[in-house]
This record gives structure tokens, C-alpha cells and sequence, in this order.
């Protein structure tokens, strides 16, 4: 059963400000849509990101998670937005809720074994037997069944049906009072292991891994050699926009929950906590092309179309096969 929180209180009723939410959603969207869509393509079928082999499989998956998180996320608060409620039936708000927060988990761990396997990499350098390919993807397999369990549970333990917010103009699981104790502790168990633990482990590793950069560019300058800054600031950039993403929501989430007291500007503060959230569905691509050289040079060349034609006809020959190391691009690959 769906129900709706109280839109007089909860509900925007300027309508330039719901516009303005509506546009940054379809913005959002769409550069999620064409973004990760490049990503795929390029790594997938033009070996266009020179980094590790074992990176650029977490990444492929962060990326089908971004479009999940499109479709299944902010497509639907779109349309509710526009209608001003709920209009897509029960069966697809429980199928929303199961997909949406299966991606929402999915996205963390990923993003936490992206930064653990590059300070893993970065640390132990000679030890690069388990880093393939195959191993990716068993590894991301695994971060998908426990991204699939965790709503499974929370669905099945639900009694009480669903609710459609006016704060989040989406649908989800109703408050944790509605729940009893053991349930209560269940869920918040599920919550702590997919979400706050794997936050955290982001924010300790991208710190450690920012130390291991300085101290690798201290080392090259004093040898007078190349440092191999690339994966490292992608990874880096990367996990900064996660945490700006999730920490304000995970945050807000805690305060409320814990207070006793009422908090002026509640629901603002929690929209546009849950609104940052999107913001590391559409940033990737753009990370990607600031930060990798090879990917830069796919877009530039097989996107925009805009480079020489000697020099498109020198990638297509070499850059993007997956055998091949240009010297072009020896001193900036990564391990």
C-alpha cells in the first residue's frame, strides 16, 4: 500500500522552484544517459582508459550503476515532480524502491573498492597477480548480490507498505518507528555495513592515497624521473565527489533521527541533502575527461572528431587497441 506525506506542510507549492529542481534533474539525466554510456563504449570496446585493468572493470560497473541510479532515481522524482505526486502506480514504486536502493549500495561499495584496490596498488606495487580482469568482475559480482539482498530484506520486512514523500518527491520505506525492535536493529545493522562503513573506508583511503601521491612525486622529483599521477587524481577526484554527495545526506539522516527536538528548516535541509546526492551520478564522465589523457583523446578524436588527421589516424592505429602501448602514453600510465 502507498500512502503520502502531508503535501501542505512537506510539498513545494512554488512552482519556479520545483522548476528549477525539474531542470536540474533532467540535466542530471542526461549526462548520466550519454556520459556512462561514453565510459562503457570506450572502455569497453576501444580500451580508451589506460589504467589498470582491475580499475577500469570497478569503473565500468560504477558506471552501469549511474545509469541504473538515472532510470531508476531520478527519472521517477522527475515525473513526480511534474505531476506533483505519485503517479506511477504500486508496482513500480515497490520495484523503484527495491532497484533504487539496491544501485544507492551498490554505488558506495564500488566506489569504496575503487579507492581501496588503487591504495592497495599504490602500496604494494610488485604484488599485481590479483589484479585482473577476471577478478573485477567476480569481486563486482559479489558487491552486487549484497546490494541486492539489502532491500530484499528491508522489503520483507516491511508491514506497513510504503510512503511517497513530498520532501524527496519520491517513494520510500516509511520511518524506522514503524518497525519493531529486532527489525529495528536489523535494518539499522543493514545500513551501517552499506552505507556508513563504506563511506568511511572512502574517506580514509582517498586521504592515505593523497599521502602515497605527495610522497611519489617527492621521490620522482628527487630521482628526476616520471611520476604516475594519472589513476591516482581520477580515483581521488572521484571519491571527493561521492563524499560530497552522500556525507551531507548521511549526515542530515543521523541528526533527525536522533534529535528530539524540532529543527527549523527540516525538510529543505533534507530535500537538498537528498538532491546532492545526484550529483555523483552525472560527474563521472567529466572526471574521466579532465583526468585521464587516454579518454581525453577518445573523445576528442572519435567524439568531437576535431583532432588532425594524422594524429586521428595514429590513435586509431595504436592508442586503442588493447595490446598496444604508445610511447605517447607510457609516462603517464598508471599500474
Amino acid at each position: 500500500m502507498i500512502t503520502s506525506s502531508n503535501y501542505t506542510e512537506y510539498g513545494i507549492h512554488n512552482t519556479a522552484e520545483r522548476g528549477v529542481w525539474i531542470i536540474y534533474l533532467l540535466i542530471v539525466l542526461l549526462s548520466s544517459l550519454i556520459g556512462d554510456s561514453i565510459i562503457l563504449i570506450a572502455s569497453i570496446r576501444y580500451n580508451a582508459i589506460k589504467l589498470n585493468k582491475f580499475l577500469v572493470v570497478v569503473m565500468q560497473h560504477i558506471a552501469v550503476c549511474d545509469i541504473l541510479a538515472s532510470l531508476t532515481y531520478v527519472l521517477p522524482t522527475m515525473i513526480s515532480l511534474i505531476a506533483n505526486k505519485w503517479v506511477l502506480g504500486d508496482a513500480l514504486a515497490y520495484a523503484h524502491v527495491y532497484l533504487d536502493s539496491s544501485t544507492f549500495t551498490a554505488s558506495s561499495i564500488l566506489i569504496c573498492t575503487l579507492t581501496t584496490s588503487k591504495l592497495l596498488l599504490v602500496t604494494f606495487p610488485l604484488k599485481s597477480g590479483y589484479w585482473t580482469r577476471k577478478n573485477a568482475h567476480v569481486t563486482c559480482a559479489i558487491i552486487w548480490l549484497l546490494a541486492l539482498i539489502s532491500p530484499a530484506v528491508r522489503l520483507g520486512l516491511d508491514t506497513s507498505g510504503l510512503v511517497f514523500s513530498f520532501i524527496e518527491y519520491n517513494i520510500n520505506f516509511k520511518a524506522l518507528s514503524a518497525y519493531s525492535k529486532v527489525d529495528k536493529i536489523v535494518l539499522n545493522a543493514f545500513n551501517v555495513f552499506t552505507y556508513d562503513i563504506p563511506a568511511l573506508i572512502v574517506i580514509v583511503t582517498t586521504i592515505l592515497t593523497v599521502v602515497m601521491l605527495f610522497k611519489a612525486r617527492n621521490v620522482a622529483r628527487r630521482i628526476g624521473g616520471d611520476w604516475r599521477w594519472q589513476g591516482i587524481v581520477t580515483v581521488v577526484a572521484t571519491a571527493t565527489v561521492y563524499c560530497i554527495s552522500v556525507i551531507p545526506d548521511r549526515v542530515t539522516f543521523m541528526v533527525f533521527v536522533s534529535s528530539t527536538k524540532e529543527i527549523p528548516c527540516e525538510s529543505q535541509l533534507m530535500r537538498f541533502a537528498e538532491t546532492l546526492t545526484t550529483f555523483n551520478i552525472m560527474c563521472n564522465f567529466f572526471i574521466y575527461s579532465l583526468t585521464i589523457l587516454s579518454f581525453r583523446e577518445f573523445i576528442r578524436t572519435k567524439i568531437l572528431r576535431c583532432a588532425p588527421q594524422k594524429m586521428t589516424k595514429q590513435l586509431d592505429k595504436h592508442e586503442y587497441t588493447a595490446d598496444s602501448q604508445p610511447c605517447i602514453m607510457q609516462t603517464s600510465q598508471i599500474i
